[in-house]
């Protein structure tokens, strides 16, 4: 598994390169608010399908080497398409090409890497650990580099990309011992799959509520007077404390359960998103970001692994993907397309606040759906009040039960009359 650690490093400087900075790039052509969420919420529409589609091709042909490759070469095709022709129509199919291309290399990677940790899976988290230090480390540097000239990220995007894709070969093909599902059956088996069609309905409010903040963040910082140093920074340490957790993950999940420390993840990301809505100074908001590491470490790995656990044979790939388009993309269309629009109208402060509300409620739907028990636990709670306020309120005396007396003891043997 030591090889996996270059492809995802190449990765997530990548993501690295775009993900603080897009927006702001967006904002540098002059698209509003609106329109930053609109193509986001299109980006994150081609991304359900792409994702999907990525990881049934993928379940397919397990052994197939050169699709990571092509998703890499796509994705730097489509941010070519951006960063040359932004301000024109082109942007739209751009767009699409650089979503299509990106969502194909993460599920893929991870159906893969997931794979080689056999039974164990809480042991990806000690290999996808070398993504975040990439990340953490290529942000700030990648803010100093480009400064304000937002447009130059694509200048690193692209080789980089370009590099986590062909750097997937030095990985072994998944094995072909498992039979497919089939590619145009494969979603539908895993979405079908009751305990992984109710985690994603739940998981999707809480990454919704994420979606309404991540989009917004770099705008909403330099609108409080954050420097582009600052805005690297926060995202820098966004993911600073996801290094230990995925370091201590498998440890973690053996003492407590992938189950709570996915609920605890949340909770989490509720507190950060909390104070996003509460304080105004940088410096602040820098400190508060630590926790996004936390939080998002704990759920998103814990996520990856739960579904794993779960998947249907011969689906591992297609779940993956599935994970992905809910975690990064129907969360995206609502949280950041509504968000853009509510944004707007309302103010970033007030959407930042609407986002922690609804995230509280993704942790209590999480762990209602995760946590053993939990679901029983809470509509016991509901009824045994109901059955008591019933027979208060019931004019009909009902009876206890009686206790039914116990027989009398049968003797061994009956005493036989004396005959003359």
């Amino acid at each position: 598994m030591n090889r996996a650690r270059v492809g995802y490093v190449a990765y997530y400087v990548a993501v690295a390169a775009y993900a603080p900075y897009l927006q702001l790039y967006y904002g540098s052509l002059g698209i509003t608010l609106a329109g930053i969420g609109a193509l986001a919420a299109f980006s994150s529409f081609i991304a359900i399908i792409s994702a999907t589609l990525w990881g049934a091709i993928h379940d397919s042909h397990p052994t197939a080497r050169a699709l990571i490759p092509l998703a890499g070469l796509i994705a730097a095709s489509g941010g070519l398409g951006i960063g040359l022709l932004g301000g024109t129509l082109w942007l739209i199919p751009s767009v699409a090409a650089f979503s299509i291309g990106l969502t194909g290399i993460s599920p893929m990677m991870d159906a893969r890497v997931l794979e080689l940790t056999r039974s164990d899976r809480s042991r990806y988290a000690s290999v996808r650990v070398f993504g975040s230090v990439g990340f953490i480390v290529a942000t700030p540097i990648i803010g100093f580099a480009i400064h304000q000239s937002y447009g130059e990220l694509f200048v690193i995007f692209i080789p980089v990309i370009i590099l986590a894709g062909l750097s997937s070969l030095l990985l072994p093909g998944r094995s072909s011992t498992v039979r497919s599902a089939g590619m145009m059956r494969a979603p539908g088996v895993v979405l079908r799959h009751r305990p992984i069609a109710m985690f994603l309905l739940a998981a999707v409010v809480g990454w919704v509520s994420i979606s309404m903040q991540t989009p917004f963040l770099s705008i909403y910082l330099r609108g409080i007077g954050a420097s582009g140093d600052q805005v690297g920074y926060v995202w820098s340490c966004q993911a600073l404390l996801e290094i230990p957790v995925m370091v201590f993950f498998p440890l973690l999940a053996r003492r407590y359960g992938i189950e709570r420390l996915i609920v605890v993840g949340m909770a989490i990301l509720v507190g950060r998103q909390t104070a996003n809505a509460v304080f105004t100074s940088p410096d602040i908001l820098i400190g508060f970001s630590l926790l996004q590491g936390l939080g998002y470490g704990l759920l998103l790995i814990g996520g990856i692994a739960y579904v794993s656990q779960r998947a249907p044979k011969g689906t591992a790939a297609t779940a993956q993907g599935i994970l992905n388009a809910v975690t990064f993309s129907v969360a995206s269309i609502l949280g950041a397309g509504v968000g853009g629009q509510l944004g707007g109208f309302l103010g970033i402060r007030t959407l930042f606040a609407m986002s922690a509300g609804l995230g509280a409620i993704a942790v209590v739907l999480i762990a209602i759906v995760v946590l053993p028990g939990s679901a029983e636990r809470l509509k016991a709670s509901k009824i045994a009040p109901a059955a008591d306020q019933a027979r208060a309120a019931s004019p009909v005396a009902v009876p206890e039960a009686r206790q039914i007396p116990e027989p009398l003891p049968i003797p061994e043997s009956l005493p036989v009359p004396e005959v003359d």
